[in-house]
């Protein structure tokens, strides 16, 4: 694994500036983690003695973004990219296992790395100094391992969410996770339920579409009962996430589908997005009329199209190829796509039928209907004129 790690170069200005000023500074966290596993940084981060108001003026002819100052962090603009960079600090208290009760600056980045959460995200780097690394971070992602800093139940007592994020660093990764922080995450989970449904919902949605879901989905049973309200044989279908595409709300529905239950109460639950809801409660209704059905496949999915939308049952077929490989779902999409399946495909519109001498008001809507469904089921070829013939019979 190399220690050397090329920085970006207005990464490399700021650092100059403040160390010209007189303070240390270093890149730290994930983005040392992510450079010595060869990844590209998502963003840079950084560290430094200085505190935010020296900070500020070091700054004053840049673009600054003030609102984390309180906690430490500035935000410099450099050619529209936000870089952070935050004072050494100390955390006490932790009354809401979230949030830090004080947080008090110090001069010592030991000290600022001692209070992070596991040993991989507290690493700091210096262009000229090198690897900085007090808790054995190097060796853990060698041995791809997640392990606290320090002691693991104190780390989840300070902030639960850390439980689902050591469980997304693990899938995201494919790490295990050090016996003794697991056990903690098992202990502590319970925390969890102190935590905001939308952080819980952010860590839970990353986890699941992380390469090895399935994989994390066998470890902690007593925080994924927490998470994954009512499901009792989640185990059994967690090895079949990797083959879905990675969607946090197909892979929840594929979850609750294998059980007979429908994901959008935990989409409620958790707070995703109305769309998101909508889209779990068409996947459920759509695997259940189309397993419930008893008539022609094809006719059953062009049904299924029409009520509960094109995309939702294809979403639903990706699941249906995992529960019921022996049925050629996707030929017979392809044979049901070839037909009628939604109003706008009929030859004739409700102009059309009034022109005939249909009734204006809710007959319209329901000859169209019915015609649908005559075609949907190949009883009546789509042409306008034997529409017309059988919307005439039907009004009547």
């Amino acid at each position: 694994m190399s220690r050397s790690i090329a920085l970006p170069a207005p990464v490399c200005r700021l650092i100059d500036r403040l160390e010209t000023e007189g303070f240390d500074c270093w890149i730290v966290g994930g983005c040392v983690r992510d450079s010595l596993l060869h990844k590209t940084p998502s963003d840079w981060d950084m560290t430094t003695a200085a505190t935010p108001e020296q900070m500020c003026a070091i700054f004053s002819d840049k673009r600054l973004m003030t609102n984390g100052e309180k906690h430490g962090t500035i935000g410099v603009i450099e050619n529209g990219q936000v870089y952070e960079i935050t004072t050494y600090r100390v955390e006490t208290g932790c009354s809401d296992h979230r949030h830090p009760d004080s947080v008090h600056f110090t001069s010592r980045i030991e000290e600022d790395l001692s209070r992070r959460d596991f040993t991989i995200n507290a690493m700091a780097y210096h262009p000229q100094r090198g690897l900085l690394d007090c808790f054995g971070g190097e060796d853990d992602l060698r041995q791809r391992v997640v392990r606290c800093v320090g002691e693991p139940q104190l780390r989840f007592e300070e902030d639960a969410l850390r439980i689902l994020r050591a469980l997304r660093f693990a899938a995201a990764l494919g790490f295990l996770i050090e016996p003794q922080t697991l056990c903690a995450m098992r202990q502590k989970a319970a925390l969890l339920q102190e935590i905001s449904a939308e952080r819980i919902q952010s860590e839970l949605c990353r986890t699941l579409c992380a390469p090895s879901a399935g994989k994390v989905l066998q470890l902690a049973p007593e925080v994924w009962s927490l998470l994954l309200d009512g499901l009792s044989d989640w185990q059994t279908h967690a090895p079949s996430l990797s083959c879905l595409p990675a969607d946090a709300v197909l892979r929840l529905c594929w979850l609750y589908g294998c059980e007979g239950r429908s994901a959008a109460p935990l989409c409620r639950k958790l707070r995703f997005s109305a769309a998101q809801i909508r889209r779990a409660e068409s996947i459920f209704g759509c695997w259940r009329q189309l397993l419930d059905s008893r008539e022609n496949l094809v006719f059953s999915l062009r049904k299924a199209m029409c009520r509960w939308g094109e995309a939702e049952t294809e979403d639903t077929l990706t699941l249906l190829l995992q529960a019921q490989p022996q049925i050629p779902w996707q030929h017979e999409l392809m044979l049901a796509r070839q037909g009628v399946w939604k109003l706008s495909q009929l030859a004739v519109d409700g102009q059309l039928l009034m022109q005939a001498g249909c009734p204006k008001g809710p007959m319209v809507g329901q000859v169209l209907n019915r015609l649908l469904e005559l075609c949907i089921e190949e009883r009546l070829d789509n042409r306008r004129d034997l529409l017309l013939q059988r919307a005439s019979e039907l009004w009547r």
